[in-house]
């Protein structure tokens, strides 16, 4: 089995072509949960500054200096490492804000560097461009109106994560990152040269996605399964690492802003589909996310927000 990629080069809600990609796009996050997308949003140069200076230059830097990105205020930037024992290395940077690049940048090099924050800015401006059209398909496809859908991407706020897998032991080839759905609204993932992203199909078999350079993916998390009432589920995946080659790849996760409560979209809550989740912000869920009792949940986005919850009046 594989994961059909959909061509959404050129297109347009003008386009002749936009119904039947819109419908394909539906279609594939509504079955797995993600979607695979030719775009050529990100051109072989802008991917050379990135893949070939910008990210080995941050990934040189002494762990003291990469440490002093770490912010207490805000789980959504700074710098992580080795998470679930897992080797790697990973910096997020809020990408939709011009101000945190530079300020970001600024910590590697106090004089400046435009060249990389210029790189980053452009980067996160072609993901997040391809991001929100990948929703609004979703969104358009499963029969929200128009201004709606306008009002929700209006209301994120998105972030890059520059995440390095070392090369693995031997002894430790196989399985890098375990099965994890991403607490999310949606993740684009753009992959560079080294294979190891998988999805699981519903059969429960695992399906690879190659890392061709003309393609990004497109994965629905947990909050975008309260976004649309259940009616895409969280992708559930994996990383692998079948070879001996150090992987980089780029994720851009879109967020509600900071106090904005996500709710499901009035046109998915009806008679036959009544509400399964009361609204939440983003931060109060990743705060029930990544907390003791919301580690150990099989399902947090409904251990939180369920209806089934009762809540005093």
């Amino acid at each position: 089995m594989e994961i059909t990629k959909i061509d959404l080069r050129g297109l347009n809600p003008s386009s002749p072509g936009w119904g039947k990609a819109c419908a394909a796009v539906t279609a594939s996050m509504v079955a797995h949960g993600c979607v695979v997308v030719v775009h050529d949003a990100i051109s072989p140069g802008l991917r050379r500054a990135v893949f070939d200076r910008a990210m080995p230059e941050l990934f040189a830097f002494p762990i003291e200096t990469k440490q002093r990105t770490v912010s207490p205020s805000s789980a959504l930037q700074g710098y992580v490492n080795k998470i679930h024992g897992v080797d790697f290395e990973s910096f997020i940077v809020k990408a939709d804000d011009a101000r945190c690049v530079h300020d970001f940048t600024n910590i590697f090099w106090p004089q400046g560097n435009p060249e990389f924050s210029n790189t980053i800015e452009a980067l996160a401006r072609k993901i997040i461009e391809v991001e929100d059209m990948v929703e609004k398909m979703t969104l358009e496809g499963l029969g929200v109106r128009e201004e709606n859908i306008a009002a929700h991407l209006d209301a994120l706020t998105h972030s890059l994560r520059f995440q390095q897998y070392s090369i693995p032991e031997e002894s430790k080839m196989g399985v890098t990152l375990p099965r994890h759905t991403d607490p999310t609204l949606v993740t684009a993932i753009v992959q560079h040269e080294v294979e190891g992203l998988e999805m699981q199909a519903k059969d429960g078999s695992w399906v690879k996605i190659p890392p061709e350079a003309d393609t990004i993916t497109f994965v629905a998390g947990e909050l975008f399964a309260l976004l649309t009432n259940g009616r895409v589920r969280p992708s559930v995946h994996r990383v692998r690492t079948p070879t001996n080659r150090e992987r980089i790849v780029i994720l851009c996760p879109a967020w509600g802003k900071n106090g904005v409560a996500i709710n499901a979209m009035d046109e998915l809550v009806d008679e036959e589909n009544p509400p399964k989740y009361n609204p939440v912000t983003t931060d109060e869920f990743l705060q029930f996310r990544y907390s003791g009792e919301g580690l150990k949940s099989s399902d947090p986005l409904e251990d939180l927000c369920g209806v089934h919850k009762c809540v005093d009046p």
